[in-house]
């Protein structure tokens, strides 16, 4: 967190860096971006060890402090530096200039792929067609539907019967879904 001397330099010096900033965006094609670089300067600036911050702006040379010409060469790198880290966060996309978009043919061609979800879910209602058709108990239907559909751990779960004649009827269930599946099993 930033010391009130700090905000108070920050605040007094903010527009001057500003002018700075749009001096070098300009010159670097970027014009409409000094208010970004500028704040994101001062979000790395505000990142840094307070006490590092203290030193800084303790440090005079005339009327101005090492921290002011710290953060106009932070601006000036952000903008004419390529692996800045402002420009690298903000990397425009590549344009050709030589092309008039107006001029192209773009087909917006329909998704004809189905839905995912729909798609699940209709696997999972062939999956209790199949449990119905097998004519499984109720207490082997719960169990099935506790894994399964709801993805609980056998640890949680609240009935009497111990983890192996739990983990037993469902293997009993899974692997009698599968067979129907397959056709290894005609009821």
């Amino acid at each position: 967190m930033a010391s009130e001397a700090l905000n108070k330099y920050i605040e007094k010096r903010y527009d001057r860096w500003l002018d700075y900033a749009k001096y070098h965006c300009s010159l670097a094609g970027m014009t409409d971006e000094a208010i970004d670089v500028l704040n994101e300067v001062m979000c790395m600036l505000l990142q840094k060890p307070p006490e590092h911050l203290s030193r800084l702006m303790e440090a005079k040379q005339g009327k101005y402090t090492e921290l002011d010409f710290y953060i106009l060469q932070m601006i000036k790198l952000n903008v004419t530096s390529d692996t800045s880290p402002y420009r690298h966060k903000y990397k425009p996309i590549p344009v050709d200039e030589n092309i008039d978009w107006r001029r192209l043919t773009i087909i917006d061609e329909p998704d004809d792929s189905q839905d995912r979800t729909e798609y699940i879910r209709e696997r999972m209602q062939d999956i209790r067609d199949m449990i119905d058709q097998l004519g499984l108990s109720e207490k082997a239907k719960r169990i099935f539907a506790w894994k399964f559909f709801a993805g609980e751990s056998f640890a949680d779960w609240q009935g009497s019967e111990s983890r192996k004649e739990l983990y037993e009827t469902y293997k009993s269930v899974f692997n009698a879904v599968m067979d129907k599946k397959d056709g290894r099993l005609l009821f």
